[in-house]
């Protein structure tokens, strides 16, 4: 016989997500903190060089890599994918940013790079592009691909990128020469396309159309642009990196 209601008796969900376990746990990373800049413009120890791309001088901001992590391109790398642009183009940017991002920003924020209206990290103050280390580690995906997860599939695949399906989505193993085709010949071309596009919009005509559309204008502006590069071999001048306070090691794996 079953015994009745007992008061004292424990609720099964009890100490469970289906009873709040962790509602107010997020681990989430804060945009600005306790400080008035976003989480991105918040560098330790960067070292700053300027090159000049053509008729532009820029200013590079690097920060300094962990153990196990690289910059997939060199400063001179990116001066020379730069010129290769329109002058107008290359002069709606005025920092580009190297930067080692923590390891809750690795899981929570991952990026491959990122277009700043207004960069103020350090003191700074103008439009830049962010591009973020990375390691050499796998990295997964889920199951669930809609169209534009589809879509960055290929483009990765194309980049070089060994995927591999497992029971619980996709693996991507990267190597140095597939980080360097996504980060210099694909992600700073489409971050530029995002300030194009800006540009060409300002601001309320940017933010007036889907993310999806402002995505798609950076994506197709990478992918023409990608068509009138000159690919080259990587460049690396060690003596020139020691003089500008540059570890070598920041860009090897």
């Amino acid at each position: 016989m079953r015994p009745g209601w007992k008061p004292t008796r424990r609720n099964r969900n009890a100490g469970t997500k289906a009873n709040g376990l962790g509602r107010d746990n997020n681990f989430d990373i804060p945009f600005y903190s306790n400080r008035s800049t976003a989480f991105f413009e918040q560098l330790a120890n960067p070292v700053i060089v300027r090159r000049r791309a053509g008729a532009r001088e820029l200013l590079f901001i690097i920060e300094p890599v962990r153990a196990g992590f690289a910059y997939p391109c060199t400063i001179d790398d990116i001066v020379a994918v730069l010129t290769q642009l329109p002058a107008a183009h290359q002069a709606l940017v005025d920092y580009i940013v190297l930067r080692q991002p923590t390891r809750k920003q690795e899981v929570h924020s991952p990026a491959w790079g990122r277009a700043i209206w207004n960069f103020e990290g350090k003191g700074l103050n103008g439009p830049a592009i962010i591009l973020e280390s990375r390691s050499l580690l796998p990295y997964r995906w889920g199951k669930h691909i809609d169209p534009e997860r589809a879509r960055e599939l290929a483009r990765l695949r194309d980049d070089g990128h060994e995927i591999v399906g497992t029971r619980r989505g996709f693996e991507f193993r990267p190597t140095p020469a597939s980080l360097r085709n996504t980060v210099l010949f694909r992600t700073l071309l489409h971050e530029l396309g995002h300030h194009v596009d800006y540009w060409l919009r300002t601001d309320d005509g940017y933010y007036l159309r889907t993310l999806a559309a402002r995505e798609d204008f950076a994506h197709r502006y990478a992918s023409e642009a990608q068509g009138r590069l000159q690919r080259f071999a990587p460049i690396v001048d060690p003596g020139r990196m020691r003089a500008e306070d540059l570890q070598p090691a920041w860009f090897t794996f």
